[in-house]
């Protein structure tokens, strides 16, 4: 039987610029270690537009534990396309932007929080500065991120290259649009992550047990039409969909994607929330 985290196997998120997961967490499968409530934990984190930051404070604020801001020596330009043309000449010349603080004093705590907006599918470049100026070696680390369509996994894959002595665990995103909408409960989400982070959930049973694969029915592809309309860029195509029933209906579609000319596979996830709650929301693309 065909399960879909079987499918893909390992996964990496890819999206263009800023995306999460609205997940039912299955408590049976571990990591290397649990993290002990008692851990004295830090939240670091880079906000571009202040929904990063958000995410930031509700994390220190269950945690009960300090926060730092990252702060750019020079801020990125006010314009959006401006912006975009100096995030990608950082990403492709490595020269990571400079920060007012980018040396944090971590010896006295066992557990960091590490928190930026996706760009271009990975963390923003100051997250960068910040990583090649300390040592995160024998912490646990908690990623978290913020996006508009994508971002969750290749970010924490690619935190698990960098630093490879570090206990990188699972990782929480959200996507902008979810994060400033006052029905979705942050809180809650957060309250739920924090709890599975310390229960040592791992990533495959944090994606769920979703049922097997089939073909998209008329429905599923009415679902899939109305959650992506506002995604038209990312030339979508369903193939297959998996779904479960978790406060309302979650879905997972099997995609060709040829958002920026070479067609790739993705994985779409999809919540339709119950009756009258609401249109179906989409809530990361994966490849």
């Amino acid at each position: 039987m065909k399960k879909f985290f079987s499918v893909f196997g390992s996964i990496a998120i890819a999206a263009c610029l800023t995306a999460c997961n609205e997940q039912k967490t299955e408590p049976a499968q571990k990591m290397d270690a649990a993290q002990p409530a008692s851990s004295k934990n830090l939240v670091i984190y880079y906000s571009q537009g202040g929904t990063t930051k958000k995410v930031a404070e509700e994390f220190a604020k269950q945690l009960n534990a300090g926060s730092v801001e990252l702060k750019l020596v020079k801020d990125y330009p006010s314009t959006y396309d401006s912006t975009i043309v100096a995030v990608r000449g950082e990403r492709e010349s490595k020269q990571w932007p400079a920060l007012q603080n980018p040396k944090v004093d971590l010896a006295a705590y066992d557990t960091i929080y590490v928190g930026a907006p996706i760009m271009f599918g990975f963390y923003a470049p100051p997250m960068y500065t910040f990583l090649d100026s300390n040592d995160l070696s024998g912490k646990v680390v908690v990623p978290f991120c913020t996006y508009g369509s994508g971002g969750r996994l290749a970010s924490a894959k690619e935190l698990k290259a960098l630093e490879p002595n570090a206990n990188v665990v699972l990782s929480y995103g959200i996507s902008n649009r979810r994060a400033n909408n006052p029905e979705v409960n942050l809180a809650e989400e957060i309250e739920k992550h924090i709890a599975a982070v310390r229960a040592g959930t791992d990533e495959e049973a944090f994606v769920g047990a979703y049922g097997d694969l089939r073909v998209p029915s008329e429905e599923d592809l009415a679902v899939f039409a109305e959650a992506t309309k506002d995604y038209g860029y990312l030339n979508l195509t369903p193939i297959s969909v998996a779904s479960q029933v978790v406060a309302g209906m979650n879905y997972v579609f099997t995609c060709n994607m040829k958002a920026f000319g070479e067609e790739m596979p993705a994985w779409v996830k999809i919540f339709k929330p119950l009756p009258g709650r609401g249109p179906a929301q989409l809530i990361s693309v994966d490849k």
